[in-house]
């Protein structure tokens, strides 16, 4: 025994070398570990930078253009302000029923009858419609609706139904009987064009 503890005293470098050695590869393992945990990290995070970098410069391009957009938006909507400006503040029936009347009769178009209608709130604007029955020559019709799109005031023909009358008929001209629907348009004050910002 006393031999064998000898034996060991005298190795006992290559015990405390071997150790060493298996110790120093042992930090080495968990040092090489964790670097490559730092590497990976590192590579994701560089992926993280290069996408977020390209993420800003969208968000600049974006506001840059957003900029450009909100002039756009000011522009249409100043545009849209003036035009809807242009509409009379009134529709005022006697006076348009007065022009409709002077047409007519300018015109020689028998047994006209105008009935004033509702009005129809429209986003922009308010349109109130009129009923018109009467009899004349497809011509003097068709004078009367040129004479209606050159007038100062904005008006449209929403409906016109032209009819024969059965029977036969006497003269140079055909006489036809036609309903319609003209609609008037004054602004809608309660309108406020939405800039979204």
């Amino acid at each position: 025994m006393k031999e064998l503890g000898n034996k060991i005293i005298a190795n006992i470098h290559w015990m405390i070398l071997i150790y060493g050695a298996y110790t120093t590869w042992a930090a080495y393992d968990e040092h090489s570990i964790q670097l490559e945990d730092i590497m990976s990290r590192g590579a994701g995070i560089e992926a993280e930078i290069t996408n977020t970098q390209k993420k800003l410069k969208q968000l600049k391009a974006f506001a840059e253009k957003s900029e450009e957009y909100k002039k756009r938006v000011e522009e249409v909507a100043i545009k849209i302000e003036t035009v809807q400006k242009q509409l009379p503040a009134e529709t005022n029936d006697s006076s348009i029923l007065t022009y409709f009347q002077s047409e007519i009769k300018s015109l020689n178009i028998r047994d006209a009858d105008f009935v004033p209608g509702k009005e129809e709130p429209s986003t922009y604007f308010i349109a109130k419609e009129y009923g018109l029955k009467a009899q004349g020559t497809f011509l003097q019709f068709l004078i009367f609706l040129e004479r209606l799109s050159n007038s100062d005031r904005i008006y449209n023909v929403k409906e016109l139904k032209l009819i024969l009358p059965a029977g036969s008929q006497k003269g140079r001209f055909l006489m036809i009987s036609a309903e319609s629907t003209i609609q008037a348009y004054r602004y809608n004050p309660d309108f406020k064009v939405d800039r979204g910002y």
